[in-house]
């Protein structure tokens, strides 16, 4: 169990002033505990949990004799939550209707609802299930309920009811099957709805729905539908001569066609919409938006024509997506005059206006304008981001942290502590029961505004509960609190682990931030789980190379295991790209396998801020950022000297030594071979007869090094010795070297 403390910021109408002070009860406000009061809360809790135990027992006796005890305090609900989802099939309908009124703002009260609703299908009590039902986003469930209206006779705006639910693009469940029966029969599924209904199909790659659909059409649509088809299957070979009258519906299934080639080769498919924009009057808008998705599909491609497409998409229609492929795409090719134009002005969206700015100084600063890109950068500098630490790096400024704590409210915190779902969360904290907890936080976040939100992190923090401060200022989009949104949390284990790997320990908390904002028995839908959210492969690897013995994939889920394991890794990853933190952190992300596949192929230097810009996956491009970002936030939690970005990011190079070779990447071989490097250009022979001299090749010689032993060129040695730039040499292989020319 867990200890108390308190906090605050709000506006607009969720929970009402009215219902705030209805929940507010002095006398039972958590943090006012006087001794007697907290005897009681203690004893309630450990009564709590051995009711729950009795439960689970069968010890139905002992849990109702307990749980009678308990109806004052705060989790009484769950008991009989938890007795009523067990005895569904038994329990009377009015003690089930009595817990759905009096308790629907539980999260779980709809679950047992719908446990209840599934037992009144199966035993056909239409008239309950109708007077129960509520909306839901189910379709078998909202089918059922159309059902029981037919059962009912209960025939008023029934058909409209259907209709509405038919119309999807998306095949329903077979309980939908009567209900649409009758709307069949009743003649009101026309032609004309059932190709609305093939159409969303469609465009939801709902390929064998669709085929069933295209069954129901008159004559004329069945052709229509059969040529989409087709066209879908083998864009390339069936939109060469689509042989479809010039009408809305056949530009509508070309473009489709043409969408789906693009998908394969955006070449092909820019060439066929050049051949039937001639036949086929397509609008200036469906034109603009067939273009847009091309040049996105050529940009994904790498297609040389992608920077022609996206240059032809008007700056009012570039969103985050379409300003990601032209920054990469301009990034790509170096083209910075192109990415000055593709950034003058100011972008539509504005989520990506940093971005943006800090892209626009960049190209003016390579192509000589560097007073312009001066002010832009003095300008973003005032920013806390990523791109804004970027900025004031390029300019030798500190960085603006913006830090402004929440104001304290005490009567409005204490509104917000005395709310029936916060004292079930915090009740459930303190028991150590953390889903739960979450699970009544969050729903009670449903009915707050910004401030109300604000001050419950505040409310958070006081518990000790800092992650869900952590989200719930997120949710908020209050961003400024620093202190609040960047605990300092598992110290002496962060700071331990980081010692003892020697690595940077804001890094350590930066990687722990964007993993799992502390939460330490959380996962990942991939599997990914604790604080460092730590793969249960990769821990099992690496707790047998640091000697953790007897590992559990349970393990992962506490700090004292998982923070040893996940620090390593960050080692091992900072090892294997010799220090490069940027590198590194992409690997722990993505795995070093896809980092090692992503570094430069045609240079041998890449600048950090380019190549995170080019990283292929979205999540771990912003992964990067955001680690980056919060390992300076860190920093300055940790009231130490600032460590730049521009230290902390140093230059991408390849690690493939034949293509550092190949480009003749003279610094990093010198880096490479260091020991020979420092030999004399001159070296002991095996054979000297004052013209030639004769070498036997060492093991971890290149040309270059050889060359450059030497005072000769690379192409001179190839000559002499008759070899192809592209072959390797073998060390004891003999080469001869003219001293005297």
């Amino acid at each position: 169990m867990k200890s108390t403390s308190s906090y605050k910021k709000v506006k607009e109408n969720c929970f009402t002033k009215d219902e705030l002070l209805r929940a507010f009860i002095p006398l039972l406000f958590i943090f006012i505990i006087t001794p007697s009061h907290a005897n009681t809360i203690n004893t309630q809790r450990q009564d709590y949990l051995e009711a729950k135990k009795a439960f689970e027992l069968k010890q139905y006796k002992k849990f109702g004799r307990i749980a009678n005890t308990l109806k004052d305090y705060p989790l009484y609900p769950y008991l009989r939550y938890n007795y009523l989802r067990k005895r569904v099939w038994k329990e009377k309908n009015s003690d089930i209707i009595y817990f759905l009124d009096r308790y629907s703002d539980l999260p779980v009260t709809n679950r047992l609802r719908n446990s209840w609703l599934k037992v009144l299908i199966r035993r056909g009590h239409w008239q309950t299930f109708l007077d129960n039902y509520i909306k839901h986003s189910d379709p078998m469930m909202q089918c059922y309920q159309l059902y029981a209206r037919m059962k009912l006779n209960k025939k008023e705006f029934l058909l409209e009811d259907i209709r509405s639910i038919w119309l999807t693009g998306k095949s329903l469940p077979s309980q939908c099957d009567q209900p649409f029966e009758m709307l069949y029969k009743s003649g009101l599924v026309t032609n004309e709805l059932v190709w609305k209904r093939f159409r969303l199909s469609m465009q939801n790659n709902e390929i064998g729905l669709a085929t069933y659909l295209s069954r129901r059409l008159n004559t004329e649509s069945k052709v229509l539908a059969r040529k989409w088809i087709q066209i879908h299957k083998n864009p390339y070979k069936h939109t060469r001569k689509p042989n479809l009258t010039d009408n809305e519906t056949s530009r509508e299934i070309i473009a489709h066609g043409i969408l789906r080639l693009a998908k394969k080769n955006p070449e092909r498919a820019v060439k066929r919409l050049e051949t039937l924009k001639i036949k086929y009057s397509f609008a200036s808008s469906e034109i603009a938006e067939i273009e847009r998705m091309l040049a996105i599909y050529a940009a994904k491609k790498k297609s040389k024509i992608a920077s022609k497409l996206l240059d032809q998409i008007d700056n009012y229609h570039v969103n985050d997506e379409i300003f990601h492929y032209r920054l990469r795409t301009a990034l790509l090719k170096k083209d910075w005059g192109l990415l000055k134009k593709w950034t003058t002005g100011e972008p539509n969206d504005s989520e990506i206006n940093l971005r943006w700015s800090y892209w626009h100084a960049r190209s003016l600063e390579e192509t000589g304008e560097t007073e312009k890109a001066k002010q832009i950068y003095i300008k973003l500098a005032k920013e806390r981001d990523y791109y804004g630490f970027l900025a004031a790096d390029k300019i030798n400024k500190p960085y603006s942290m913006n830090h402004y704590p929440v104001t304290n409210d005490k009567e409005e915190f204490e509104r917000i502590s005395s709310l029936p779902a916060m004292k079930r969360a915090y009740e459930f904290y303190q028991l150590d029961m953390n889903t739960n907890a979450r699970r009544e936080w969050h729903h009670a976040l449903n009915k707050m505004t910004t401030y109300q939100m604000q001050m419950a992190a505040a409310l958070a923090v006081k518990w000790g509960w800092h992650n869900r401060a952590i989200i719930t200022m997120s949710r908020a989009k209050a961003l400024d609190n620093l202190v609040l949104r960047f605990p300092i949390l598992f110290d002496d284990l962060l700071t331990k682990y980081a010692k003892r790997n020697n690595i940077d320990r804001s890094w350590v908390f930066g990687i722990v931030r964007a993993e799992s904002a502390f939460i330490e028995d959380i996962s990942s839908p991939v599997g990914a789980l604790g604080l460092m959210q730590v793969m249960p492969r990769t821990g099992r690897s690496v707790a047998k190379q640091i000697g953790i013995k007897n590992f559990k994939k349970s393990k992962l889920r506490k700090a004292e295991t998982n923070v040893p394991i996940g620090s390593a890794y960050m080692k091992m990853m900072l090892d294997k790209f010799e220090g490069n933190v940027v590198l590194a952190t992409a690997a722990y992300n993505a795995g070093p396998h896809r980092v090692l596949k992503w570094l430069p192929k045609k240079a041998c230097t890449e600048n950090p801020d380019i190549w995170i810009e080019l990283i292929p996956f979205n999540e771990t491009r912003k992964y990067v950022r955001r680690v980056l970002y919060f390992s300076i936030v860190y920093d300055w939690r940790f009231k130490m000297p600032i460590k730049p970005m521009k230290d902390r990011m140093s230059l991408i190079t390849p690690k493939n030594k034949k293509l550092i070779a190949k480009l003749s990447c003279y610094s990093i071989i010198e880096a490479l071979n260091k020991k020979y490097i420092k030999e004399k250009k001159t070296t002991k022979t095996t054979i000297h007869n004052g013209k030639i001299t004769k070498y036997s090749v060492k093991k971890g010689d290149s040309l270059w090094l050889i060359a450059n032993r030497f005072g000769i060129s690379v192409n001179d040695l190839l000559r002499w010795n008759n070899l192809k730039r592209n072959r390797p040499i073998k060390p004891g292989q003999i080469l001869e070297i003219n001293i005297k020319e």
